[in-house]
């Protein structure tokens, strides 16, 4: 490890196995020294729950790498507030998440809860996610390299943005190769959520279905950017934005 390398940690929600991470602490370990603190299984959608009165189990697997068996937020405030790795971090990291993480899917997404975690404690946090080259809740098709690649060349930039006020969500759609980048605003995701009831056995169960995602937005939405090639850049404040009234309310008491 060097002196003049920036620290940085690592994590994300699909899990210490996820392929996404893997390629990431590969590229970025390129330009700073890497720290790597990631659930033990998967955790996509527990968006910035953490685990309150619960022991959490810590493994080791290297120095550098270690497993938590919470949440991707419980990750970054343990790396931040405990002992377990003996340095200052300069920023976190997460992902990549193999799947895309833009608008609406900001609220859910653990890998952004990650990076939200680390600006309310006073770090700059980047998120990166990957759309599948077969889009949308596909299994395979990822080639995170490019966009790994992109975040350590960049490392320095990506940073720079983290205000204090709002974490850095990257995303992409799988290609060999990007050659252009572009701010993003959000777009709004209709997940066309069904529940089904089941009888079993005097039991009544619920499953949580998809019939489709629709999704609307500005020409500059981070799912048009990333569906035209390009990797969407989009800078989400962390703390809850409050809409102000211009008007008085007469409530009842």
């Amino acid at each position: 490890m060097s002196v003049n390398r920036k620290k940085i940690l690592v994590t994300n929600d699909d899990g210490i196995d996820g392929q996404g991470l893997k390629v990431l602490v590969n590229s970025l370990s390129s330009v700073c020294d890497v720290y790597v603190l990631a659930p033990d299984s998967n955790r996509s959608a527990v968006s910035s729950k953490i685990s309150m009165e619960k022991r959490l189990q810590i493994k080791k697997i290297t120095d550098d790498i270690y497993t938590s068996s919470g949440t991707p937020a419980d990750c970054v405030i343990c790396a931040l507030t405990s002992p377990l790795f003996p340095v200052k971090f300069d920023a976190v990291v997460s992902g990549i998440n193999a799947g895309p993480n833009m608008g609406t899917d900001v609220i859910y997404s653990g890998t952004c809860a990650a990076a939200r975690q680390a600006v309310l404690m006073g770090l700059p946090g980047i998120a990166v996610s990957l759309e599948s080259k077969f889009l949308d809740y596909a299994r395979d098709g990822f080639n995170f390299k490019p966009l790994a690649d992109f975040c350590a060349d960049n490392l320095e930039q990506l940073i720079s943005l983290c205000t204090g006020e709002v974490f850095v969500s990257l995303n992409a759609t799988s290609a060999d190769k990007y050659s252009e980048a572009e701010f993003a605003s959000l777009c709004v995701r209709d997940y066309g959520d069904k529940v089904i009831f089941e009888n079993d056995n005097c039991d009544i169960t619920a499953r949580c279905i998809s019939e489709g995602i629709t999704v609307k937005g500005e020409s500059d939405s981070d799912y048009n950017i990333a569906r035209s090639g390009k990797i969407a850049v989009s800078l989400i404040y962390a703390e809850p934005v409050l809409k102000k009234m211009n008007r008085k309310m007469d409530f009842k008491f």
